[in-house]
């Protein structure tokens, strides 16, 4: 906010009125939208901000107020988070991109699986983002039908237009994906039914693109062993590549700490006993991101305390 060097609270209402114009314009907000997020009634901000405004202005001023504090306080925020690190290949994640290259590249398809947390939807993402012809779709428990999970991957493939039948919506797939040497990484494969499962294979047989199917440990449950196993036999039989992710390794937290600038000793034992838990990778994560938070004016590096007390924060307990 560059108006002014004063705090919010000083600003007479002739300044008040300026600055709050000001972060409008920054912000690229309409009046109509300042009055949704300030909470006042917009035919009365439109009267205060004209000088017309019959009641008590020192009310809308006093809300105004509020709404300027709470944006400087989100864009502190916004700066404390800018400088998180971006994705690191850590040796899990190069397992798994391991497993992505080779589903592309030989047309294949290939499972990875494990915990929560460790890394397989981040590194998915960059993957697409280095790859051409890559395409995510994730999976949630609303994808409990052949035509919701084919819905979900026409939006995930860019479909111009979904089709209502999920005959023509795999066959608009499988047009979209033929010849592409591309790769459908299926993320939450878990959420999928049986037959949901089996339509995407048939997907892959059709076209002969890449496929990943990434999720928790029951999915590979699922596809190997019970009762349902001669359902998935068409599936299984075809998986060419398996990757199981069971916990954080210790190179995977040194990888993390050293780009956080974690230093002390201490402080990266505190984050390997973090990443040991619920959680895992993206546990830690968090717990680092919001100890960058608390960073006090003119330090620049997480110390063992800053993580204790965001590890506390977020109910950790070591």
């Amino acid at each position: 906010m560059e108006a002014t060097a004063k705090s919010v609270d000083q600003l007479t209402e002739v300044e008040l009125k300026q600055v709050v114009r000001e972060e409008m314009h920054r912000l690229g907000i309409s009046q109509t939208r300042l009055a949704r997020e300030s909470g006042i009634g917009q035919t009365r901000l439109s009267q205060w901000f004209s000088g017309k405004y019959p009641g008590n202005t020192e009310v809308v001023a006093l809300e105004l107020r509020r709404w300027l504090n709470s944006v400087m306080a989100r864009a502190k925020s916004a700066n404390c988070l800018s400088v998180t690190p971006d994705w690191k290949a850590t040796p899990t994640a190069n397992k798994v991109v391991t497993a992505l290259r080779y589903a592309q590249s030989a047309g294949d398809i290939a499972l990875v699986y494990g915990g929560a947390g460790l890394g397989k939807t981040c590194t998915g993402k960059r993957y697409q983002e280095d790859n051409p012809n890559v395409w995510i779709a994730t999976m949630t428990p609303a994808m409990n039908s052949v035509a919701a999970c084919l819905e979900r991957i026409s939006f995930a493939v860019g479909l111009p237009e979904v089709p209502i039948s999920a005959i023509k919506m795999e066959n608009a797939i499988v047009s979209r994906l033929e010849d592409t040497n591309g790769l459908l990484i299926v993320d939450e494969s878990q959420h999928l039914p049986v037959s949901g499962l089996d339509a995407i294979r048939s997907i892959h047989d059709a076209t002969g693109v890449g496929l990943v199917l990434m999720g928790n440990e029951s999915v590979y449950a699922r596809i190997t062993g019970g009762s349902r196993q001669a359902h998935f036999a068409q599936l299984f039989s075809r998986v060419g590549f398996r990757v199981r992710l069971a916990a954080p390794s210790v190179g995977d937290v040194e990888t993390i700490v050293e780009a956080w600038g974690v230093q002390e000793s201490k402080a990266q034992s505190l984050c390997l006993d973090i990443a040991r838990q619920a959680g895992a990778l993206r546990g830690l994560t968090k717990v680092l991101r919001l100890a960058r938070m608390m960073l006090g004016e003119g330090e620049e590096r997480l110390g063992l305390e800053h993580i204790q007390i965001a590890w506390a924060d977020l109910g950790g307990n070591i």
